[in-house]
C-alpha cells in the first residue's frame, strides 16, 4: 500500500497569511495613533519655518530652521556621538547665524537684518529646530522682496514656509518659498480709510499656485511614495489565471481596475493628512517613515506571492491612512485659521494628487506598453518587486535606526 505524503492547502495558507497581514495592518494603525515619540531623526522633508509681521517700515522675522539640516551642512556634531548638544551648537552660533542670513535677501539686499534676541531651541514633533528672531527696517509700502537661497547648494528638496500676520482681522498669508526659484514679493501694508493700518496684501495668485506646486513637489521628491505606487503598478497590466500571468488585452482592463486602487490610497491619505495637518493627530516622522517602509516591503512582496488575494483595494486604503501623515508636516506647523488652513489644504492636496496622477499615466501608459515582453514577469514583475523589497528594507533600516546608506530615501 503507497504511503501518503502529507500536504500543503495553499488556499488554506493564503487565507491566513492575509489574515495575518490584516491584523499587522490594523495594530500598526492603531500604534501610530497611540505612539508620538518626542524626538526624530527619521526621514522627513527639509523644511523651516518663517514667521514675518509687516508694520510700516519694519519687518519683524522668526526663523526656525532644524538643527538635523544644519547639522548636515555645517557639521555641528563634532565629537560624532550623532547627538547635537547645546554646547555644540553654541559653539558654532556665529557660523551659523552668518550661514543663515548670508541666504536670505530682502529688498535684494537693501535691508539688513539685525538680531533682537537672543537663539534659542524649540522642539517639535519631528525634531529640534534653531530659533532665530531678527528685525530690519524696509520700505515695504509697495513690495517686499525676499530672496531665500537657504541649502539651495545641498538640498534641493528644501522648502521655507512663509507666514505673514495680517492685520484688521484678515487671514495671514502663506507662501512656500523654493531656494532655487528666485526671489518672491509680498505688498507692504496701506492705509486704510480710517487711517489704520490695512491687511497687507499681496499677489492673489501667488498663494494658490505656491501651495500647490509644493504639493506636486512633495510627492515628486517622495521616492517612498512613488515606489509604493510602482509596487502597486507592476501587476495591473497582467491578469493572473489558473496561477500563471497573462497580459491583458485592451488598455481599460489594467486601467480601471487601478483608478479604483489608486482612489481608494487617495482617499486614505487624503484623511490623514488633513488629522495631521489639524493637529488632531500628532504622530512622530520616526513612527511614520519606518511605516511608510514596511508598507511598500508588503505590496512588494504581494506581488511575487498573493497575500492579499485580491484585496489590493482594502489595503491600498490601509497604507494609505499610514502615507498620508508623512505629507502633513509642513502644513501643521503653519498655525492657519480654519478659513486659510482649508484653502491651504486643498491646495496643497490637489498639488499632491496632481503629482501622484502623473506618476501612475507615464508608469502605466509604459508598462501597458511592454506588457507582452515575455520577460515581463521574471524581470519587471518578479525582478522589480524584489528590488523593492530590498530597497525598502534598507529604508527601515536606515529610518529607525537614523543610518544614512542609499543616497536617495
Amino acid at each position: 500500500m503507497r504511503e501518503s505524503t502529507p500536504s500543503f492547502d495553499m488556499t488554506l495558507v493564503s487565507t491566513h497569511l492575509t489574515r495575518w497581514m490584516s491584523a499587522c495592518t490594523v495594530v500598526l494603525l492603531l500604534t501610530l495613533f497611540a505612539a508620538a515619540p518626542r524626538t526624530a531623526h527619521a526621514h522627513k522633508a527639509s523644511d523651516a519655518y518663517l514667521q514675518m509681521q509687516i508694520a510700516g517700515d519694519a519687518v519683524d522675522l522668526r526663523w526656525d530652521i532644524a538643527l538635523r539640516d544644519l547639522d548636515a551642512v555645517l557639521d555641528l556634531d563634532r565629537n560624532g556621538d550623532r547627538r547635537l548638544s547645546w554646547g555644540e551648537v553654541k559653539g558654532r552660533m556665529d557660523e551659523i547665524r552668518a550661514y543663515a542670513l548670508a541666504r536670505l535677501r530682502l529688498q535684494q539686499e537693501r535691508c539688513a537684518l539685525t538680531q533682537t534676541a537672543p537663539p534659542a531651541v524649540d522642539d517639535r514633533i519631528d525634531g529640534a529646530y534653531l530659533v532665530f528672531q531678527f528685525q530690519a527696517r524696509c520700505d515695504a509700502a509697495t513690495a517686499l522682496s525676499i530672496d531665500y537661497q537657504l541649502f539651495r547648494e545641498v538640498d534641493p528638496t528644501h522648502r521655507g514656509l512663509l507666514r505673514v500676520a495680517a492685520q484688521a482681522g484678515n487671514d495671514p498669508l502663506v507662501r512656500s518659498l523654493d531656494p532655487a526659484g528666485g526671489p518672491v514679493e509680498v505688498r507692504g501694508p496701506s492705509a486704510s480709510r480710517d487711517g489704520g493700518p490695512a491687511a497687507i496684501p499681496a499677489d492673489a495668485a501667488w498663494p494658490n499656485a505656491s501651495l500647490f506646486r509644493d504639493g506636486v513637489h512633495h510627492i515628486l521628491i517622495g521616492y517612498d511614495h512613488i515606489l509604493f505606487l510602482l509596487c502597486l503598478l507592476l501587476p495591473a497590466v497582467l491578469h493572473r489565471r489558473a496561477g500563471a500571468w497573462k497580459p491583458v488585452v485592451t488598455w481599460r482592463e489594467a486601467v480601471l481596475p487601478m483608478l479604483g486602487i489608486v482612489t481608494m490610497f487617495t482617499i486614505a491619505h487624503s484623511i490623514t493628512l488633513a488629522l495631521a495637518a489639524l493637529k488632531i493627530v500628532n504622530i512622530s516622522p520616526r513612527v511614520i517613515e519606518p511605516a511608510i517602509a514596511i508598507t511598500i516591503v508588503l505590496a512588494a512582496l504581494d506581488n511575487i506571492y498573493p497575500l492579499l488575494r485580491g484585496r489590493r483595494k482594502l489595503f491600498s486604503f490601509l497604507f494609505g491612512l499610514i502615507h498620508g501623515f508623512g505629507f502633513a508636516g509642513a502644513l501643521a506647523e503653519m498655525e492657519l485659521p480654519t478659513r486659510g488652513f482649508a484653502l491651504a489644504l486643498l491646495q496643497f492636496n490637489l498639488g499632491v494628487e496632481a503629482g501622484q496622477l502623473v506618476v501612475v499615466f507615464v508608469a502605466l501608459g509604459v508598462l501597458l506598453a511592454m506588457r507582452h515582453w515575455r520577460r515581463y514577469e521574471p524581470v519587471l514583475l518578479h525582478g522589480g518587486s524584489t528590488a523593492a523589497v530590498l530597497i525598502a528594507s534598507v529604508w527601515f533600516m536606515e529610518r529607525t535606526f537614523d543610518l544614512k546608506v542609499l543616497p536617495f530615501s
